[in-house]
C-alpha cells in the first residue's frame, strides 16, 4: 500500500463508492436474495455466476474465481494500477487524494508518463492527418485500398502516415516537446540526429487496453528494396511488448458497445493481419507483439474469452511459434484450437485472395492442439522406413504424455498405429512403460496431507470471513493455519473485536492475493448448522494436531542431542504435555 494512503482512507473510499453502484456501470446486475448477480466481465459466460455482496463490499465469480473489493474491480476492469484505481474512485466520491509516496520517484515517474502519453497522442493525430490529407496521403491510401483496407477500417484502427524523416520531429518540437521526449518514446533514432524512426511508412498506432497510444508500427508502401518491411517501437516507459496485445482495446470497446463479449478470439502474428481480417468484418482478432507469447499476455486473453484460435503464418517459423505458444495459452486455462493456413500464406493473404469465406473455411477446419502437433510430426517423419516409423512412434508417445483423458489417448493411438504399423496394444505398453516411475509413497502421502490441511485451513478462514455464529477466535491459534495469507486474515479478524468482519474493508488492511480467491471460492453444502459446526471443529482439530505433531517431532529430535539433565527433564515434560494434547478430542485442550 502506498505510504500516505491509510486503511482509514480506503475504508471511507469504499463506503462512499457502493460496490453495487460502481459495478452496475460496467455489468448489468440483478438482485437475488441478499446478493446481486450478473455475467462476469472477466471471462465469457452466458449463465451469470458473478456475485456482488453489497453488505460485505466484495465481488466473487464462481466461474473463474476472481474476487475483491470495489478498488480491485476498478483496477482490473480499467487495467490500471492500484493508485490509479483509488484516484478514479476518489474523484467519483468527491474525495481529496492524500499525499502519498509509493517510492521516492513515484510522482516524477507519473509526471513523466503523462508527458509521454500526451506526446504519443499528438504524434498519432499528426500521422492520421497526414494520411487524410488529400494530396500527401493519396499514394498511401491507394496502397491501403489495394490491400482491401477501406476508409472505415482505416478509421477504426487509427492508421496514419509518416511523410519523411524530418517532418514529424519538427512538428512535435514546434508543439513544445523536447528531442529527449521523442527519443524516450521511440519516435526518433537519436537526439543528435533526430530522424523519424518510422519515416516513409504507413503508421499503425499500438493502443493498450486503456485506449492509450503507447507505441507505433510502420509498414513500407512504396515497394522499396533493401529496407525492412516493418519497423516497430522498441520498449519504452510506456510500452513493453511482452505485456501488450494489439487489438485488445478494440475487443473491449466492441464488448462495451454491444453489451456482450466475444466467445472466441483469433490470435494472429501481427497487426496487419488484425487489420486485414477487420476489413472483411472479422473483428474478434488480436495479435501479440512478436511471436513469443508471455504468460501475462495469455492471462489477459483469458480475461477476454474462453476459446482462442491460433492462426499464425503457414511457414516453419509460424508453425514453430504455434507449437510453443499453444502450451502457454492452455496453461492459462484457455480452450485452444489451431487454424492451419496453406504453405507460405498468412491471414492477410488468405482473405485478400479468397475473402472472408476462405478464412472461415480454414477456421471451421481448426484442429485441437494435440491433433495439430501430431500432424506436424507426421509431416516431418519418414514413415516409409522402419527407422523413420520407430522415431515417429517414440516422438508420438512423448507428445501423448500430456493427454490426461484415456479415451482421447486411445483415439490418437489408433491414428499412430495406422501410420506406424505398430499395434495399439504395443503402443499402450510403450506408453505405460515410459510414464511409469518408482513409487514414492511418502512423498505422495505428504502431498495429500498438505492438500487436506490447506483445504481445512481455507474452510476455517472462510467461516471467519463469513462471520459464522459458531466461530470463537479465542479457540484458534494462528500457528495452526496452513498458509501465511490465512494467518494474516486471522490476525486482522482479531483486531476487529466486537465489530463484524467485512470482506470489502479487509482489503484495506490485507494485501490481495490469489489465495483469497481460493478461500472465497469454497462451496460447501450442509444439511444443518450442527453438521457445519462439526465439520468446522474437525478442520480445527486436524490443523491443531498437525501443528502439535510437528512440535513433538522437533522436540524429540532435539532431545536426542541434549546433554544437560535439567534440559532433558524439561523436554520430557513438554513431550508428555504435547502427547496428551494430541490424544485429546477437545479443541480447548490443544491451546
Amino acid at each position: 500500500m502506498a505510504q500516505g494512503i491509510t486503511p482509514e482512507f480506503l475504508e471511507e473510499l469504499q463506503y462512499k463508492n457502493d460496490i453495487v453502484e460502481v459495478i452496475s456501470t460496467y455489468v448489468p446486475l440483478q438482485k437475488k436474495g441478499g446478493r446481486y448477480f450478473g455475467c462476469c466481465p472477466f471471462h465469457n459466460e452466458k449463465t451469470p455466476s458473478f456475485c456482488v455482496n453489497q453488505n460485505d463490499g466484495y465481488y466473487h465469480c464462481f466461474g473463474c474465481g476472481v474476487s475483491g473489493s470495489v478498488i480491485k474491480f476498478v483496477q482490473e476492469i480499467e487495467s490500471v494500477t492500484f493508485i490509479d484505481a483509488v484516484k478514479i474512485l476518489a474523484d467519483r466520491a468527491g474525495m481529496v487524494m492524500p499525499e502519498f509516496k509509493e517510492d521516492p520517484h513515484y510522482q516524477e515517474k507519473k509526471d513523466r508518463r503523462e508527458v509521454l502519453k500526451q506526446l504519443m497522442k499528438d504524434a498519432a493525430r499528426y500521422f492520421r492527418n497526414n494520411l487524410l490529407d488529400e494530396t500527401k496521403g493519396k499514394e498511401a491510401r491507394e496502397y491501403l485500398a489495394s490491400r482491401g483496407i477501406d476508409d472505415e477500417t482505416s478509421k477504426r484502427y487509427g492508421l496514419g502516415l509518416s511523410l519523411d524523416f524530418e517532418s514529424m520531429p519538427g512538428y512535435l518540437r514546434r508543439k513544445g516537446y523536447k528531442l529527449q521526449d521523442l527519443f524516450d518514446c521511440g519516435l526518433i533514432n537519436g537526439v543528435s540526429t533526430p530522424r523519424d524512426a518510422f519515416g516513409n511508412r504507413v503508421i499503425v498506432p499500438i493502443i493498450n487496453g486503456m485506449g492509450e497510444v503507447v507505441a507505433f508500427g510502420g509498414r513500407i508502401y512504396h515497394g522499396e528494396k533493401d529496407v525492412a518491411k516493418y519497423k516497430n517501437s522498441t520498449n519504452t516507459l510506456l510500452f513493453d511488448k511482452g505485456r501488450t496485445i494489439y487489438g485488445v482495446n478494440f475487443v473491449k470497446r466492441d464488448k462495451k458497445q454491444s453489451g456482450s463479449a466475444y466467445g472466441e478470439l483469433i490470435l494472429v502474428e501481427g497487426y496487419m493481419d488484425v487489420i486485414s481480417l477487420g476489413a472483411v468484418g472479422i473483428k474478434n482478432v488480436i495479435a501479440g507483439m512478436g511471436t513469443a507469447l508471455t504468460e501475462g499476455q495469455a492471462r489477459e486473453i483469458k480475461r477476454l474469452a474462453d476459446t482462442v484460435f491460433v492462426c499464425y503464418d503457414g511457414d516453419d517459423a509460424g508453425r514453430h511459434a504455434t507449437v510453443k505458444n499453444v502450451d502457454v495459452l492452455r496453461a492459462a486455462g484457455l480452450n485452444v484450437k489451431v487454424i492451419s493456413l496453406d504453405d507460405g500464406k498468412d491471414p492477410d493473404e488468405t482473405v485478400r485472395e479468397g475473402g472472408r469465406d476462405a478464412f472461415f473455411k480454414k477456421m471451421n477446419e481448426a484442429l485441437p492442439v494435440m491433433e495439430y502437433k501430431l500432424k506436424l510430426l507426421e509431416k516431418a517423419s519418414d514413415l516409409s522406413s522402419l527407422d523413420g516409423r520407430a522415431k515417429y512412434v517414440n516422438a508420438a508417445i512423448k507428445l501423448l504424455k500430456s493427454v490426461e483423458s484415456r479415451a482421447e489417448r486411445e483415439v490418437y493411438f489408433e491414428r499412430v498405429s495406422t501410420l506406424s504399423r505398430v499395434s495399439v496394444a504395443t503402443l499402450e505398453e510403450m506408453f505405460s512403460t515410459s510414464t511409469s516411475v518408482k513409487a514414492e509413497a511418502p512423498k505422495i502421502d505428504k502431498e495429500k496431507k498438505d492438500n487436506t490441511l490447506l483445504e481445512a485451513s481455507r474452510f476455517v478462514v472462510n467461516r471467519i470471513m463469513l462471520c459464522a455464529e459458531y466461530v470463537d477466535l479465542s479457540l484458534i491459534k494462528s500457528e495452526w493455519l496452513a498458509h501465511n495469507k490465512h494467518k494474516e486474515i486471522f490476525e486482522y479478524a482479531k483486531t476487529l473485536g466486537e465489530n463484524k468482519f467485512n470482506v470489502g474493508q479487509m482489503y484495506a488492511h490485507v494485501e490481495d492475493a490469489p489465495e483469497i480467491n481460493e478461500i472465497l471460492s469454497l462451496d460447501f453444502e450442509f444439511d444443518n448448522l450442527a453438521q457445519e459446526k462439526e465439520y468446522f471443529d474437525g478442520c480445527l482439530i486436524a490443523l491443531a494436531n498437525d501443528y502439535i505433531q510437528s512440535r513433538l517431532e522437533s522436540l524429540k529430535n532435539a532431545y536426542n542431542a541434549m546433554s544437560d539433565a535439567s534440559e532433558k527433564r524439561e523436554a520430557v515434560g513438554e513431550i508428555t504435555r504435547l502427547g496428551k494434547q494430541l490424544k485429546s478430542k477437545s479443541i480447548s485442550d490443544k491451546l
